[in-house]
């Protein structure tokens, strides 16, 4: 293990490596009890530990962005417990025909950058045939547009999630797979599924891994012929914390829709209820994103600025509820608008006069989305070079995104800005350009020609990885700061998640992931009963005990 310090997280440093040292203990525990369960055969009660163990990783960072041990564990179960079968070669994708797009995904959402890159992805390669399997989510809750992107390509929809056990669901979807030219996986960081349906690379097709969760740990790299980086941080990681050899990366921009104005900036402030002479600042993205850190949360770091300027309102779209911005709200008497997550967000781009991304996580398609509007972009990034993951870059954000180191920065360009409306205007016009010039369209496309002709040619991986190896930086410090407020100590219960992943395992595999709880974890008899019966079950029964007793007194 290796300790780096660096100033800007000095006080954070000592108590949260030790955080990380503890988080590293409790990840190779059950790494090494996923191991011996796939030494004794039992295949799908391994699956269920090394998923835990990923996920666990990811929400408790224990200084590895990826795991050669946990990632064999998969590869091990992958090639014992699924007979091999017959791929044709991939020199196919060079032939002159319509390429198969299997894109797999643990679930998607209507809204999220991650479920929009899907539906655009397939909606802009109208060359291709694109179909979707979902690992992890029912049919019935994929939004409409993806649905029908993927429809009118040819293709079809597909998931996992009613198939009980990993072993059998990886089955599927290598059966899936088998026509396809090309499999793209947008999978959470702790889908083990695909790790297993794809560990023998001779009988699969090539494999590219869309790194959309690039700030942490995840699951995939043994499999990835090609790990897709949506902009340069994501790379130098990639290669850095990894272990993935350069040839192995290729660079493809978040992709946009084609941007039309539908309404003028004082018309779209009209309709949302709002004087033309207000100053608009805009911020939109995912409740999570505006997690409170250090005592400062997102409306108390505009507050300067509001008070400030009278005419100025803030307005953001995604916490809702979640955070607590009340005393910010009144001190600028109600010039902070908060509203929950929603679908609907053109006409609010259409009226920013400034966007503002969001802390201390940045939210890179919204920042894109709003500067192709023409609306001016600020993020904040007081950290070093080391931890530029949690920085806000991409191909289209590189020359004119204004990137500040702290709040007085913050306050001061915001104020320029405010007050420089040429500045405003022609920063909104010179990143609107950019933006259009690599994120749209057949430019984006270009890049896209260029990552299936990776696929079509480079070998497949070799599954062996570096061993993993622990380091505690800057950025692993941030990290699991950062992840302490994203996730909560319930969401991070071993003997839950362990359960939640057993409940759709056939019963005999139930049963050895049942006696190993016991073992490590004392269940109490209620919790050993419940482990077998459905909930709903369990409080009939209980419920009938209580009746039956009442009748015999």
């Amino acid at each position: 293990m290796e300790t780096i310090n660096n100033d800007p997280l000095s006080l954070w440093g000592e108590e949260t490596s030790c955080y990380i040292q503890q988080h590293f203990k409790v990840f190779r525990n059950l790494v090494t009890q996923a191991e011996d369960f796939a030494q004794q055969g039992k295949y799908d009660a391994a699956a269920v530990y090394a998923d835990v163990a990923a996920s666990y990783a990811f929400r408790r960072h224990c200084g590895l962005f990826v795991s050669q041990e946990l990632e064999q564990v998969l590869l091990t179960i992958g090639q014992k417990a699924i007979p091999k079968s017959h791929y044709p070669s991939k020199n196919s994708l060079l032939r002159d025909q319509p390429r198969k797009i299997l894109h797999v995904a643990t679930g998607v959402k209507g809204i999220g950058g991650l479920s929009r890159m899907i539906w655009r992805w397939i909606q802009q390669d109208t060359e291709s045939s694109h179909s979707l399997v979902l690992t992890r989510q029912p049919l019935l809750d994929v939004p409409s547009i993806l649905r029908d992107a993927v429809l009118n390509s040819h293709g079809n929809l597909y998931t996992l999630s009613e198939i009980f056990g990993f072993v059998s669901a990886a089955k599927r979807l290598r059966q899936i797979a088998a026509s396809a030219d090309i499999v793209v996986l947008h999978i959470s960081p702790d889908d083990a599924i695909p790790i297993i349906a794809f560990a023998n690379k001779e009988q699969s097709p090539p494999i590219l891994f869309l790194d959309h969760a690039d700030h942490g740990f995840w699951l995939g790299a043994s499999i990835s012929d090609v790990v897709i980086n949506l902009r340069s941080a994501g790379m130098r990681l990639s290669q850095e914390r990894r272990g993935i050899e350069a040839e192995r990366i290729a660079l493809l921009p978040i992709i946009l829709p084609s941007t039309q104005r539908t309404l003028s900036r004082a018309e779209a402030k009209r309709k949302l209820g709002f004087d033309e002479n207000n100053l608009l600042l805009l911020s939109i993205a995912r409740a999570p994103k505006y997690k409170t850190i250090d005592g400062i949360n997102f409306g108390d770091a505009h507050v300067p600025f509001l008070e400030k300027y009278d005419n100025a309102i803030l307005v953001v779209i995604g916490p809702g509820n979640s955070e607590d911005w009340s005393a910010a709200v009144e001190r600028v008497k109600g010039r902070i608008k908060i509203f929950p997550e929603r679908q609907d967000t053109e006409v609010f781009y259409q009226a920013a006069d400034i966007y503002v991304d969001s802390f201390p996580y940045t939210s890179i398609t919204s920042l894109l989305e709003a500067g192709s509007y023409g609306v001016p972009l600020v993020s904040r990034y007081p950290y070093s070079d080391v931890s530029a993951v949690y920085g806000a870059d991409a191909p289209g954000l590189d020359d004119n995104l204004i990137r500040t180191p702290n709040l007085e920065e913050y306050t001061a360009i915001l104020s320029r800005l405010a007050e420089d409306e040429e500045f405003r205007l022609s920063l909104g016009k010179a990143t609107q350009s950019k933006i259009a010039q690599t994120h749209t369209s057949t430019n984006w496309e270009k890049y896209l020609e260029k990552l299936y002709l990776r696929a079509a040619t480079i070998p497949p991986v070799n599954a062996t990885l570096t061993p993993s190896k622990m380091l505690i930086t800057e950025l692993d410090v941030l990290l699991t700061r950062l992840f302490f407020l994203t996730f909560s100590e319930q969401e991070v219960q071993l003997e839950e998640m362990i359960k939640a992943r057993a409940s759709s395992m056939p019963l005999i595999q139930k049963w050895h992931i049942w006696r190993n709880l016991g073992k490590n974890h004392r269940l109490t008899w209620k919790e050993r009963t419940t482990f077998f019966l459905p909930s709903s079950l369990y409080k009939f029964l209980e419920k009938s005990a209580r009746f039956c007793l009442k009748l015999t007194k």
